[in-house]
């Protein structure tokens, strides 16, 4: 039976390689061979956010225990964000609106003040932005994690 840190270890492998050395040709699927990749900043910063959580769970869980761990996490930091957006919700909305405005239109207008980022300290200090990447970022991983799982014990 293979381990649920074993799963992690092996993402993080694949993850550090993306961030290390991002390909510039990748698999276009359906047997049409490589196709040019276009670079993609965003797509890069979320390999760097999750070989971070990668490494603080393979910090903190044991094995066996990565699953319950994870979705904890998943339950405390949605609970987080939930808690946020009530809290700044006229500034979410107000700013929102602004940004939805054409550009021509926009500058008739005073920004309004930018909401504060979802910024969660975890107990061991360090700063995490839990918006709806991150929080999608952490249902990936429980979703590769469930599918690992079922698919060892099916073996």
């Amino acid at each position: 039976m293979s381990s649920d840190i074993e799963l992690l270890r092996l993402r993080l492998e694949l993850v550090e390689q993306e961030i290390a050395d991002p390909s510039e040709f990748q698999y276009a699927g359906q047997d049409r061979g490589l196709s040019r990749s276009n670079y993609s900043p965003r797509q890069y910063r979320a390999y760097q956010r999750e070989a971070r959580i990668l490494r603080k769970l393979l910090a903190r869980a044991r094995s066996g225990k990565v699953l319950q761990t994870l979705t904890a996490w998943r339950r405390q930091l949605g609970q987080f964000a939930v808690d946020h957006r009530h809290q700044y919700d006229v500034a979410i909305r107000n700013y929102d609106a602004w940004c939805q405005l054409p550009h021509h239109v926009r500058w008739q207008f005073a920004e309004p003040p930018r909401p504060p980022l979802p910024r969660y300290v975890d107990p061991d200090g360090a700063p995490w932005i839990v918006d709806d990447s991150f929080l999608a970022l952490l249902d990936d991983l429980i979703e590769r994690l469930q599918k690992w799982l079922s698919e060892d014990e099916r073996s």
